[in-house]
């Protein structure tokens, strides 16, 4: 009887050590830690002045360091990925248990600190390797650190289980939206399923901006995105010959930097084509929604490698479906150009948000998005004409309410 209860004992013991929260390091350990330098301002939904000093997010390091990020992950990270409201609470977590702040009066380390102050949030993250001692001070984790090395873009290591290809949720509906612009060229239109996911990248992501703040956003309705950007066949079908001929190759390219006046003027022609039916630029939240499939997993660069629509290093546009489409059927979303969005060029809010729309005028700068770069996720946005040190492209969205009926 004896030993039929000390077994109990034993098992009620190690259940019970199961459900404890991961520990961080504890105070007055020495530790390695690799991850994202950056600006607590990036970090905190409403920074104060007093938010915008340097802090290090653990993702690798000593056993201690690597012994929390795996139970975070185990117990929070299943293996069909990350909905909204599972990647806000790997955020949370990371955020509590894995934010240390950098102790600058005995910073020793020779990785240039981001500044203190407001400012200080007009920057990025990017990885280093700090060692130093752990320590407690006003409810907050610190390091003394004694020594830093900056790791290069490629020298984090994240965990398999973040790398893993994206597993949507829903699938789109099988038939598409097909519209017919003449009788040789129609283009396909992918419906949408209606969900949430968290925007932007989750803090411990690198390369990561401000305008990257990880948030819930909740889109209603179900929309139709064209399949592929639109290309100058298409183009032409709906808008006329252009200036110059283009050979068959150049007419399954993408339309390169079109003004905004000019695709508003195609939405107008085609939406007359199609019917009537709503045709528009998607929004920041639809696109992104789009490109992830639905899902809230970090949207490393390294996981879009072969959807990937331009060559390391070159920016030129190449023809559509060259790469593979997403899990979704869309093609060309990601590469080294940019997307232009229906949304003014603006930093998105820190908050959840409900069907964001923030239509642009078409003489303002508009977002942009899809420039996945060999060092940037394919949630980094940038605003209008900064990005036309590269090409820019176009995509539709017909609005379902109409298209269905």
């Amino acid at each position: 009887m004896r030993a039929l209860a000390l077994l109990l004992a034993l098992v009620l013991i190690a259940a019970a050590g199961c459900n404890q929260p991961p520990k961080p390091p504890a105070a007055g350990v020495e530790v390695t830690i690799r991850g994202p330098l950056e600006c607590n301002g990036m970090v905190v939904a409403d920074p104060m002045d007093a938010d915008h000093v340097p802090v290090i997010i653990a993702v690798d390091g000593s056993p201690e360091i690597t012994n929390a990020v795996k139970k975070i992950l185990d117990k929070n990270w299943p293996d069909k990925g990350l909905d909204a409201d599972a990647a806000k609470k790997v955020n949370e977590l990371f955020d509590r248990q894995l934010k240390f702040f950098i102790d600058t009066e005995s910073y020793s380390g020779s990785v240039k600190l981001p500044p203190s102050g407001a400012k200080a949030y007009d920057g990025m993250s990017f990885p280093v390797e700090v060692t130093g001692t752990v320590y407690e001070k006003d409810g907050k984790k610190w390091i003394k650190a004694t020594k830093s090395q900056a790791l290069g873009w490629a020298g984090l290591k994240y965990p398999a289980k973040m790398m893993m290809p994206d597993k949507p949720f829903a699938m789109p509906d099988k038939q598409p939206l097909v519209i017919k612009i003449n009788d040789k060229v129609s283009l396909n239109c992918i419906k949408v399923p209606a969900g949430s996911f968290l925007a932007g990248d989750m803090i411990f992501v690198h390369t990561r901006y401000q305008e990257q703040f990880p948030h819930k956003i909740t889109l209603t309705k179900s929309y139709y995105m064209s399949e592929i950007p639109v290309t100058n066949e298409i183009w032409e079908a709906v808008m006329g010959p252009g200036g110059k001929t283009l050979d068959a190759k150049a007419m399954q390219t993408p339309v390169d930097k079109p003004s905004f006046d000019q695709i508003a003027k195609f939405c107008q022609s085609l939406s007359e084509k199609a019917g009537g039916k709503k045709v528009r630029l998607p929004t920041g939240a639809e696109w992104e929604y789009a490109c992830r499939v639905g899902t809230s997993n970090p949207a490393f660069h390294q996981k879009y490698t072969e959807q990937m629509s331009t060559l390391k290093g070159d920016k030129s546009l190449v023809p559509v479906k060259s790469k593979k489409p997403n899990a979704w059927g869309f093609y060309d979303m990601v590469g080294g150009a940019w997307e232009i969005l229906g949304d003014k060029a603006m930093y998105p809010p820190h908050h959840a948000e409900t069907d964001p729309s923030y239509a642009a005028k078409p003489s303002e700068e508009h977002m942009l998005l899809g420039n996945c770069g060999e060092n940037w996720t394919a949630s980094l946005r940038e605003f209008g004409s900064y990005g036309s040190y590269t090409s820019m492209k176009f995509r539709i969205v017909v609005e379902a309410e109409g298209a269905d009926k």
